[in-house]
């Protein structure tokens, strides 16, 4: 065995120390060619989206594989919490896995049970994937520390109910990232644009701050510049600044528009 095979970098870990925000695109529909281009572009990490876009896990991991060579981060929204879907990703060198709409301390705990090696959870081992640069090493006991070390798991608080058991939930051992759903959770309210903004901020900004303050790592969906600036303030380190869906349709959009009104042609 190679006494000197390299382990599973925690390079989350990384780029935090190196800089005091990262920067990532939610992807519903990426492309090799596209996560070179964020590679190129300087971002820091890229949110492979399952819960809601089309990709098949085999892809997904082509691409989280590609953007960790590439020097990112491959985070992946699972579309449930279930072992088939934790054990493959991590499996298949996924670095951050996000769970959706969490809502009671017990799930999170079950999250953790399936994410981590013992003694931390109960994962299954294999020693040969991705997820322990295919070998266990001369150590497997300080391999499967440092696998732990370099995989993040990240909830998603998304409704009123999670809202209610927050403090429980960041208690939780094994949980190091955390986040929200600002549309699911307006939206489970019945609320939409201005009226959600100014009723839902505030439970935004508490999740953010006793994440910081639990010692997570917080995240958030940041649109304005204002915005970004404001989570920044409350702790905020990880920052998704864009869909590229979103992105690639405006960029469509823009080029077509500064064509045609240049030619006076509609």
């Amino acid at each position: 065995m190679d006494d000197n095979a390299p382990t599973l970098k925690n390079r989350l870990g990384e780029l935090l120390e190196k800089h005091d925000a990262l920067f990532g695109v939610i992807c519903r529909d990426a492309t090799l060619t596209d996560v070179e281009l964020m590679a190129q572009a300087g971002f820091h990490i890229v949110w492979f989206d399952m819960e809601h876009g089309p990709q098949s896990m085999a892809e997904t991991l082509r691409l989280g594989r590609t953007a960790t060579h590439l020097g990112m981060v491959p985070l992946v929204r699972m579309p449930e919490l279930s072992r088939t879907q934790v054990q493959r990703l991590l499996d298949g060198g996924i670095q951050v896995l996000a769970l959706p709409d969490v809502r009671t301390a017990e799930e999170a705990a079950r999250f953790v049970q399936m994410g981590k090696y013992p003694p931390v959870g109960r994962r299954g081992v294999s020693s040969s994937s991705a997820g322990t640069a295919y070998t266990m090493g001369a150590d497997p006991k300080q391999t499967l520390r440092e696998v732990n070390e370099a995989t993040h798991l990240m909830l998603m608080i998304e409704s009123d109910e999670a809202y209610e058991s927050l403090d429980e939930i960041l208690a939780v051992d094994g949980i190091d990232m955390v986040t929200v759903g600002p549309m699911d959770w307006s939206v489970s309210l019945g609320l939409f644009g201005d009226e959600a903004r100014t009723r839902q901020t505030p439970k935004f900004e508490r999740v953010f701050t006793a994440a910081v303050e639990s010692g997570k790592i917080a995240s958030a969906g940041a649109f304005s510049f204002d915005q970004a600036a404001h989570y920044y303030s409350l702790g905020v380190r990880v920052f998704f600044v864009g869909v590229d869906i979103v992105i690639k349709r405006q960029s469509l959009i823009g080029t077509l528009n500064q064509f045609q009104n240049a030619l006076g042609a509609g």
